[in-house]
């Protein structure tokens, strides 16, 4: 960490109408009743923080670095608010509206890297009480006694000193703060560090390359550590004649003088002061330093989800129809907010539930997993593709991998031995639900343990704990919690509401009371499984800003209406940003909300093996009718958008049983209706498209697994072939 030169004036995007409309609706927000504010979601987009103007701004500013670990992020940082939008954390515990209503305000954002965004999260400690709600910032920063430091007000070096073994040691309870929030510490900066430190120090026997002040440069990773510890051996080279001042970039342009005119013999004392450095920072680590408020309260709880992260990699083998299938996932979302999640598409009999069960089994532990083996033979890879009996003897393996972290967590089922292995700790919650998501109105509680959260992905007649009972035993701020949640998600509109009374469970919508029972199957099945996640998010989590969980969810599409199944996504996520989802779907409407790299593929290929598709096109901005005829779903491409939803509800009817019982591969008649006024006139032309189109379609039926696109490649080459040759 280095002292930060902010420009004053603010960036233009600040400025903007788009910012200014943001920030009325906000105030409008945090003006309003303080009980009728409880139970709403605040209004702001959070996506706008991620807007590659403002962006761009910090990164020039901080110089393409993190402003609190150094690392180069290039235009891949993230912003931070210093003072953090909702929920700030200390000592004292959370309090929601602190400090929604400075969001915007420039002195409070920084820029920082994915590692130390995570870790600060909404943490914010304080000596003392807070600023007065809807302070101005200048009252604020005069107000509040901060524990975190502020490399763009205040020298860091009065509060941390970094050490040649790239560890850093707080001289102040915001030295002490600072590196427990961020998590300075981590393995990957310390060792970043010793190696400059290294390469400094025999960067100083040599004058002729130039390298120094390249390493020394602002803009160069770690930076303001190296000029920490260069200006403490200084101080011990030059202390008897005339020390060095001044900070940044003068003192290195005088240290450099003093450097380069330095005679053998003060070189030769410059050698001893950094040995002199060396032993007195090895002392260092044996004094004792003062405890982080932070780490008393939060550490335990977070250790997990700080140092791993979301999922990385998903590794499976011999898991029922999988040989083998890897699938990874991203670090963070590139430009909205929240946590990165995964859909997963496919025909029937690819895997997609078999992916979902193998990423649970992993993560719920071993002796949690033993709880679900009666369901274990079913789950045995099985390479005979006319003799489904004939089970393999490798073991069920599956693997996940975290970003941020070596840590994996795993599952293995061996088939002959018939025993289970895994962590035997679960990393983290995990909830499953599987495609008939029933609920039994007699079930009111459910067994404790991972198992149990994840059944219904593997027993389709497990049913979700019917939620009248806890719901009706939540009052004050947890009933509003619950109640802002379900406003989002069940899209209620201002006037609407939940009302839970001691016999009555109802949703006021469109002016209409209606009880959850009498709710379409649809509107029930949301309901009953949100209402789920948040019993069980609640039970480990202060609030569900906060909460961190990964929730897989077979069929999302399953009796919704398509206006639900368009914003289901984004409503989940918007409600739970920090909970990792992971889903499948057959339903192209269900890809709203979702990322470019969030959506994998399966098919089988001609080998009948579970493969992911390769190369898909960019989601985002897709239509329903170009996602049904793009590689996500499969279907043949059309002119027409009309047309494209009629080929859609061809899916399947190309192949028609011929007289003497046998499939014969052909269109149907409906099938060649449609091709027909696709590719309209009689000239030799439109007539060698049409059989082009005919033969794709018959190819698609047929293929075995031969990948889409190479079938739809070969239809266009046919095409100029013909052409060519007319």
């Amino acid at each position: 960490m280095r002292r930060i030169n902010r420009p004053k004036e603010s960036p233009r995007f600040l400025k903007s109408d788009r910012v200014r409309y943001e920030r009325n609706q906000m105030l409008t927000y945090l003006r309003r009743e303080p009980g009728d504010r409880r139970q709403r979601r605040d209004p702001l987009n959070d996506d706008i923080f991620f807007d590659s103007e403002l962006r761009d701004s910090l990164s020039f500013v901080f110089s393409e670095k993190c402003a609190f670990c150094e690392t180069p992020v290039g235009r891949d940082g993230g912003v931070v608010h210093f003072r953090p939008l909702r929920f700030a954390a200390d000592n004292e515990g959370l309090d929601k509206s602190y400090y929604l209503w400075i969001a915007f305000e420039w002195r409070n954002l920084f820029y920082g890297c994915r590692q130390c965004i995570k870790a600060k999260g909404d943490r914010f400690p304080v000596a003392g009480p807070r600023a007065s709600f809807l302070a101005t910032f200048d009252d604020i920063v005069e107000n509040e006694d901060a524990l975190l430091i502020d490399p763009t007000a205040e020298d860091p070096y009065k509060s941390l000193r970094f050490l040649c073994d790239g560890s850093v040691v707080p001289l102040s309870p915001k030295g002490t703060e600072s590196v427990a929030v961020f998590d300075l510490n981590r393995d990957e900066l310390v060792h970043e560090r010793s190696r400059l430190v290294e390469q400094m120090f025999a960067l100083l026997g040599d004058r002729g390359s130039g390298a120094l002040g390249r390493l020394l440069s602002s803009g160069d990773a770690h930076s303001g550590a190296l000029l920490n510890i260069l200006k403490r051996v200084s101080t011990a080279w030059l202390a008897a004649d005339r020390p060095i001042k001044g900070n940044g970039d003068l003192f290195v342009n005088r240290f450099f003088n003093q450097w380069m005119n330095a005679s053998d013999a003060q070189l030769e004392q410059l050698s001893n002061a950094v040995r002199q450095v060396e032993l007195a920072d090895a002392e260092a680590h044996n004094q004792p330093h003062m405890m982080p408020i932070y780490s008393l309260v939060d550490r335990a709880k977070d250790e997990f989800w700080i140092a791993n992260g979301e999922i990385a990699r998903i590794d499976i083998s011999n898991f029922k129809a999988i040989d083998r299938l890897c699938i990874e996932m991203p670090p963070s979302r590139s430009s909205r907010s929240g946590t990165p999640a995964l859909m997963i598409l496919g025909e029937n009999s690819t895997g997609k539930s078999s992916t979902l069960a193998a990423i649970a089994l992993a993560l719920i532990g071993r002796r949690e997993a033993a709880k679900l083996k009666k369901f274990m033979p079913a789950l045995v890879h099985s390479t005979g593709v006319d003799h489904f009996d004939q089970l393999d003897s490798l073991p069920v393996e599956v693997r996940v991998d975290f970003h941020f972290s070596s840590e994996q967590s795993s599952f293995l089922f061996d088939v002959s031995q018939q025993f289970i292995l895994g962590d035997e700790v679960p990393p983290m919650l995990v909830l499953g639900y599987g495609a008939r998501r029933f609920f039994d109105t007699k079930k009111r509680q459910r067994p404790s343990g991972g198992a149990a959260r994840v059944r219904t992905l593997f027993d389709p007649l497990a049913t979700i704990p019917y939620p009248a009972d806890w719901l009706r035993a939540q009052t004050g701020s947890r009933f509003d919690t619950v109640a802002a949640a379900l406003r989002v998600v069940l899209a209620l509109n201002e006037g609407d509401e939940l009302i839970v009374e001691p016999d009555f469970l109802a949703v006021r919508a469109n002016g209409r009371v209606t009880p959850i029972d009498a709710l379409s199957e649809g509107y029930r099945s949301v309901f009953v499984m949100t209402v789920d996640i948040i019993r069980e998010l609640l039970e480990h989590w202060d609030n569900l800003e906060q909460a961190q969980a990964v929730v897989l969810i077979d069929e999302l599409e399953t009796h919704l209406h398509p206006r639900w199944k368009m914003q289901v996504m984004t409503s989940l996520r918007r409600v739970l940003p920090r909970v990792q989802f992971i889903v499948t779907t057959h339903d192209p409407l269900c890809l709203r909300g979702m990322d470019d790299g969030e959506v994998v593929v399966l098919q089988r290929d001609g080998r009948s093996c579970v493969r992911q598709i390769e190369d898909l096109p960019t989601v985002s901005g897709m239509s329903a009718e170009q996602l049904l005829t793009s590689d996500y779903f499969g279907l043949a491409s059309t002119d027409d958008p009309g047309t494209e939803l009629a080929l859609a509800r061809l899916a399947g009817d190309v192949v028609r049983r011929n007289t003497s019982g046998g499939n014969e591969v052909a269109p149907s008649d409906a099938a060649m209706d449609l091709v027909s006024r696709l590719v309209v006139g009689d000239s030799q032309s439109q007539q060698i498209v049409q059989e082009a189109m005919v033969k794709y379609l018959e190819a698609r039926e047929q293929r075995n697994g031969a990948p889409i696109a190479a079938l739809r490649a070969e239809a266009v080459l046919a095409v100029i072939e013909a052409l060519k040759a007319d």
